[in-house]
């Protein structure tokens, strides 16, 4: 599992990123993607975070494409079926991976403040490691759908999900997955999730303080 990492100031690592934007958002009223903070969508705060630290970015989701087209990004949907949870966008993405990409890195739509350096911390863990997969720990708390999976990853997920197990501990579990803690005493609103109207508020609030 090789891979060759630069530093947040000069592009990427080598991967791509996936937005992660399958859910209903049911408390958000639907359409959580599109949903705004100062003046932006979940979905294009997202989408600038993935391309600015990997070299391609596509959407998971289970709508028709068309949804996103003024995004100008591929969109795939769940496999092996729809239905199947953040875990089925996953492996999706991992059959999605060109040539010459080994890693996959999710980013969830509705988490939009994520660290500069979340990309090659996870990688560069994960590879140390010598295993293949890692996901983000920040304040005590694992953030399972903020993670990189090596291509080798998707026999195991495919496997769970065969079974019907879709939660994404799973085979972060089965893969000795490493956690990596971002520190974030200077970011409030760090990884933090955007699930009502009411935390649009707070991250609007937030942002518009920094």
């Amino acid at each position: 599992m090789s891979q060759e990492a630069r530093n947040p100031d000069n592009h990427a690592v080598v991967a791509l990123g996936i937005i992660l934007a399958g859910g209903e958002g049911r408390r958000m009223g639907g359409d959580k993607a599109f949903r705004e903070v100062g003046g932006r969508s979940l979905m294009a705060m997202a989408i600038e975070t993935a391309q600015l630290q990997c070299d391609a970015v596509m959407i998971s989701s289970n709508q028709t494409p068309d949804v996103f087209s003024q995004f100008g990004l591929p969109v795939v949907a769940d496999v092996p079926k729809p239905g199947q949870g953040p875990l089925g966008g996953v492996l999706a993405g991992l059959g999605a991976l060109p040539d010459g990409i080994d890693w996959l890195v999710t980013f969830p739509v509705d988490c939009p403040i994520l660290p500069a350096d979340l990309v090659i911390r996870l990688i560069s863990a994960a590879s140390d490691a010598g295993v293949g997969a890692a996901f983000a720990r920040h304040a005590g708390r694992d953030h399972y759908l903020s993670s990189a999976w090596h291509r080798d990853s998707a026999s195991v997920i495919a496997d769970l999900l065969g079974r019907e197990e879709r939660r994404v501990r799973g085979p972060l579990v089965a893969m000795n997955a490493v956690a990596v803690d971002f520190d974030s005493s200077d970011q409030p609103a760090l990884f933090a999730n955007a699930n009502t109207p009411d935390d649009l508020t707070y991250l609007g609030a937030i942002l518009g303080a920094s």
